[in-house]
């Protein structure tokens, strides 16, 4: 009705009245069951002077309950509380539990895509989300275990151990809770009574036998790949033996070839080639001096990496990152004496004082000798 008369709202707020001071019951739900009979509400006739029939029922209402009303015609509503214009009849109340619940699943066993018995054990969250359809399901609590527990087993058989064993580590997975929401909502009518709003594996327990052959497995893994890893720099320490070796022997063999070139001048000649040949063979000396120090300290860099392979010490990051730093500081020691040194006579200072890739050789090798002999 557009435009109620008086006397038919009077009537609608003594019912109201009525219904609040009765206020709403506790209504409680035991176990698995969602919904719990409410009283009758019978609404009679209700005849004013002016003929106007106005009829209805105030619902109470508590707040963890939806209110099912069944209408005397056999249709079904989910009512909210307060008063209600209804026809004069018998109406049925089913109140259904709107509040989130948790459940487990018995433990499910199945084979993993890699070939282990895994067993599961599931821990899920729900709520009802249309109270009518979830009253048209024969025992829904149930049933919807009973599928999340189907879901479970084929989870197990669609993925490896790996998988399921970083989705038991990490409860908030979201693709944990994608696979079982997505089978879920392909279920009618259970998906539209029923919303799944969590899901973690509670209990991950798989086949001792087999893991303990999958850890064995890894650690042979890891020292084969230790031993290849030794292997290789065994490998690289010799070539860069071989190189630096062949290296000097041909900067000495240039430098006595350059003072025999020197030696067979012409005599008009002598004095000045007698000049020249002091000034190189002062040069010379500077640099037998510089390839023997740089020698002495390859000789100890290199004895100290094959030392530290030969003790059994255990290899921890300190040493590993250390040989790796001393390897590649030979290497730019030999691609720097590899240049041309210059033609211009080195200062007092020069020919003294240690190149500076040779003190970081020196500084490493001493920093390996003494992480393989701390007490020292």
């Amino acid at each position: 009705m557009n435009h109620q008369s008086p006397l038919h709202r009077i009537a609608l707020e003594k019912i109201e009245e009525a219904g609040r001071r009765r206020g709403a019951p506790t209504v409680t739900f035991s176990g698995r069951k969602i919904s719990v009979q409410g009283e009758d509400i019978y609404v009679a006739n209700s005849l004013s002077r002016s003929i106007t029939m106005t009829s209805g029922f105030y619902l109470p209402l508590p707040p963890n309950a939806f209110g099912v009303v069944i209408f005397p015609d056999g249709t079904s509503q989910n009512m909210d509380g307060g008063v209600h214009e209804v026809p004069p009849g018998l109406y049925k109340l089913q109140y259904v539990d709107k509040h989130e619940h948790l459940e487990f699943t018995s433990p499910i066993s199945e084979m993993t895509t890699d070939g282990e018995k895994l067993t599961l054990k599931v821990i899920f969250r729900y709520r009802v989300v249309d109270p009518i359809v979830a009253l048209r399901i024969e025992k829904p609590v149930e049933t919807l275990i009973e599928h999340i527990e189907s879901d479970v087993a084929q989870y197990i058989r669609t993925h490896d151990h790996t998988d399921i064993a970083d989705s038991a580590e990490n409860y908030l997975d979201s693709k944990l809770l994608s696979f079982f929401t997505l089978r879920h909502n392909r279920r009618f009518p259970l998906s539209k009574a029923f919303i799944i709003t969590g899901m973690e594996l509670k209990d991950f327990t798989g086949d001792n036998e087999y893991v303990q052959m999958r850890r064995k497995a890894r650690m042979d893994e890891r020292q084969n790949k230790i031993e290849k890893e030794q292997v290789g720099y065994q490998q690289e320490l010799g070539l860069l033996k071989s190189q630096y070796k062949a290296e000097n022997e041909k900067k000495m063999a240039e430098h006595k070839a350059e003072i025999e070139k020197m030696e067979a001048k012409h005599e008009k000649e002598k004095q000045e080639i007698l000049h020249q040949v002091r000034i190189r063979e002062i040069e010379l000396d500077d640099k037998r001096k510089h390839l023997q120090r740089r020698e002495n300290e390859f000789v100890k860099a290199i004895d100290a990496i094959s030392a530290t392979f030969s003790s059994g010490h255990p290899m921890n990051a300190n040493i590993i990152k250390t040989m790796t730093d001393l390897v590649a500081a030979l290497r730019e020691e030999i691609d720097n004496g590899s240049n041309p040194p210059s033609e211009s006579k080195p200062s007092e200072t020069e020919s003294t004082l240690p190149s500076a890739g040779g003190d970081k050789v020196e500084k490493l090798t001493n920093t390996l000798l003494n992480l393989l002999n701390p007490k020292k």
